[in-house]
């Protein structure tokens, strides 16, 4: 064979190399840009259930955010409410999927039923997250303070996309439930990716850089986890065991940055199991939490 035909058939072959590593590369992009869209504006799951359902009187109540998105939620006032607790919903429900969990707190609190923005009624074209929905926490909060005033007291009570908006507010209340809560934003990134294997690493870069450009933050600074070193209040810590979404080890690492917190970790619980596997205690935990802390300030 002679050079220039050696020559030629390495030519092919680097060229072969190149389209493969071309297509490669937009395999990356076009799945990373996919999935980016799909998780900043995903399918919405509405749950018809109001407290209307269950007896429950209530009021249709919205507010303002800071960045002027309008969140709207129910309120269920209680003549011998000891407090308000503001309650969030996971990602991508709406304040009717966590009601049915959450109503065992009445008549002993008001109780505050919100939509993050995007969610639900509330208004938004996207979901952070978490980023940006520490803008509706803040909301909710001075909601409640204008409506009962200053001294009112009030607790937070946040499952999964709730709850690390609500540890990211650094809130200044009487206490804090963070339920199914991620350490921080990039951890979430890597176990969607998890399918990939070895090979997930380009699609967390990826997915990474999206974010920078779009908003101006890398999702390992959207973290719970050093948020939660700042907080001096009561937190409980809640996760399950099993929880595929997202894994327990972020609740422990909540955990070991804040000490002073409570950690409940419900064995063979998946996410969104741990009221309907361990229904009794979960209402006791919560319940016995509040009550030590929810003190009015006399």
């Amino acid at each position: 064979m002679s050079k220039e035909v050696k020559f030629k058939k390495m030519e092919e072959i680097i060229m072969i190399a190149f389209k493969i590593f071309l297509a490669l590369i937009g395999i990356v992009l076009f799945v990373s840009i996919l999935q980016f869209g799909v998780n900043i504006h995903p399918p919405r799951y509405y749950d018809s259930d109001t407290p209307s359902n269950y007896g429950l009187e209530y009021e249709n109540v919205s507010f303002v955010t800071s960045d002027k998105i309008k969140i709207r939620g129910w309120l269920i006032t209680s003549k011998s409410a000891n407090g308000t607790v503001i309650i969030g919903h996971g990602y991508p429900f709406n304040k009717g999927n966590i009601l049915p969990v959450a109503k065992f707190l009445y008549p002993d609190y008001n109780l505050l039923f919100y939509d993050h923005r995007y969610f639900g009624e509330s208004e938004g074209k996207i979901t952070t997250a978490g980023l940006r929905e520490v803008e509706d926490v803040k909301a909710t909060i001075s909601f409640v303070q204008e409506r009962f005033g200053k001294e009112e007291p009030i607790s937070l009570y946040g499952f999964s996309l709730s709850a690390p908006a609500i540890l990211m507010a650094k809130p200044e209340v009487k206490a804090i439930i963070a339920e199914s809560a991620y350490a921080n934003l990039e951890r979430v990134v890597e176990h969607i990716f998890e399918r990939f294997g070895i090979f997930k690493f380009p699609f967390v870069k990826v997915t990474n850089m999206l974010s920078l450009i779009i908003f101006g933050v890398h999702p390992k600074e959207v973290s719970p986890a050093l948020s939660i070193k700042e907080i001096d209040i009561p937190v409980l810590i809640i996760h399950g065991e099993k929880d595929t979404q997202i894994p327990a080890e972020n609740a422990y690492i909540l955990k070991k940055n804040n000490p002073k917190a409570e950690l409940w970790i419900a064995k063979n619980a998946d996410h969104g199991q741990v009221y309907a596997l361990y229904k009794d205690e979960y209402e006791s935990r919560i319940k016995n939490f509040l009550e030590e802390h929810m003190q009015k300030t006399k």
